[in-house]
């Protein structure tokens, strides 16, 4: 089939009527926060329980999307902003969750409840119609007919296996930095010298430092590249072009690029390969 053509066969059909039966639990979540006052504590449950269908419901209908449909689908348009709501939409629930784990004592302990229920009703009906009106539609617009039932195969089978052991809530792995130093003061001891700051899912960083007066003789790689000139003056040549370098000049690569590179005076140059 030609992509851009909807085809007969609806993809996201499942989940949408999901999001109908969430929108149902959200309606009575709602309800119940709403009737919900220190003269009647026993509505806590009724909020409690409530929960106790939406958690699971959002578990298995999230890991439906993000590992079966988004993973099909980032080919051809990128899943990440949808990523995103997911882990706040889960944050905000854990929020709602550990307000319900405590005791309601107080007006203001009801208040907080009311309030961070609501935004969570508010969120995930936004976040719904979000992936109804535009995500789904885009979906059904990039898939072929057979990635499509790939995906429905998925998700069916994935929907089977949390009738028999309940789907986990998604975890991210932890975002974290490192704090790399590039030496630019001390003078150059090698003609060339090549220091790999970062080697991670095919990004390569590395610091070059050439010697004033030498060259790096011409080469190329399969990947494309980067190359930003920190420090010093130089000359960058490829394709009998000659281009100056100086601090700030952006290089942009493309793969398989012959070039060679003289440096008039200690170059650092940090170039970055994808």
């Amino acid at each position: 089939m030609v992509r851009g053509i909807i085809s007969q066969l609806e993809v996201c059909e499942s989940l949408i009527r999901e999001h109908r039966q969430m929108e149902s639990m959200l309606a009575q979540l709602e309800q119940s926060l709403e009737r919900l006052t220190l003269q009647e504590p026993e509505r806590i449950e009724m909020i409690r329980d409530s929960m106790a269908q939406i958690v699971p419901e959002m578990n298995t209908h999230f890991a439906c999307e993000e590992q079966v449909l988004f993973p099909a689908v980032s080919p051809y348009h990128p899943m990440v902003l949808m990523e995103v709501e997911h882990e706040e939409l889960m944050a905000l629930r854990q929020e709602l969750l550990a307000l319900l784990a405590k005791n309601i004592l107080n007006s203001e302990d009801v208040s907080k409840l009311q309030t961070t229920g609501k935004q969570f009703i508010n969120d995930m009906l936004d976040h719904i119609g979000r992936e109804d009106g535009g995500i789904f539609p885009t979906c059904e617009r990039a898939l072929s007919d057979d990635e499509k039932q790939s995906v429905i195969e998925g998700m069916a089978e994935l929907r089977a296996k949390a009738t028999l052991v309940p789907t986990p809530a998604i975890q991210r792995s932890e975002r974290s930095f490192e704090t790399l130093q590039i030496d630019l003061t001390s003078p150059a001891q090698r003609t060339v010298f090549s220091e790999r700051l970062v080697d991670i899912d095919g990004l390569e960083v590395k610091h070059l430092v050439i010697q004033a007066g030498q060259k790096l003789p011409a080469h190329w790689s399969p990947k494309q590249g980067t190359l930003i000139c920190l420090q010093g003056q130089g000359l960058f040549q490829s394709n009998e072009q000659e281009t100056r370098l100086s601090p700030g000049i952006t290089l942009v690569m493309s793969a398989q690029l012959r070039y060679a590179i003289h440096a008039d005076t200690d170059c650092h140059l940090l170039l970055i390969l994808h």
